[in-house]
């Protein structure tokens, strides 16, 4: 059992410095629009180079930050009903909608995601949104690996769930 729970709390403090790390990409995604701004209104010159790199680069930060969030409790759901239930009702609730929707979620995106980033790396997929049509494959490996870590905390989570509910504790 401890070594089971070093191996959750390891998944943990990774995505927490896979969070960490991947917040310092606002720095770029500011710069980035800063040169949009000052060559769209000050040169009146917009650049095609601007746009694709900064949704790349917001949609990496969020979606690396998603397992970070599950590990803090900070992801939406309805706390109203949920916090108003006992221990035992928030146990049945985890235990169904943890496998029903969590893990069929992420067992669909894990399957999309790898889909779509191979055929991009094996295809050379580029963006069509702009005429700067930079590749497609390490974005696409960044939301892969970002459902990947999302499921393992997941799985920590969950694994968490049943065994504070077994040793008596308070379900949160």
């Amino acid at each position: 059992m401890k070594f089971l729970t070093g191996v959750g709390n390891a998944i943990t403090k990774i995505n927490w410095w896979i969070a960490r790390v991947a917040s310092y990409l606002i720095y770029p995604i500011i710069a980035v629009i800063i040169i949009e701004v000052f060559f769209r209104y000050v040169l009146d010159n917009p650049t095609p180079y601007t746009y694709d790199p900064s949704w790349m680069m917001y949609g990496a930060l969020i979606f690396l930050g998603g397992a970070y969030a599950l590990a803090d409790d900070v992801h939406v759901r309805a706390d109203i009903f949920y916090n108003m239930l006992k221990n035992r009702g928030k146990f049945i609730i985890n235990v169904i909608c943890y496998p029903l929707f969590f893990f069929s979620a992420m067992a669909a995106l894990l399957y999309a995601t790898y889909t779509q980033m191979i055929n991009a790396w094996v295809f050379g997929e580029m963006s069509t949104v702009t005429s700067f049509r930079p590749p497609m494959g390490p974005i696409r490996t960044v939301l892969f690996f970002s459902f990947v870590i999302l499921t393992l905390q997941g799985i920590v989570k969950f694994a968490g769930i049943i065994k504070t509910f077994f040793t008596g504790g308070e379900i949160k």
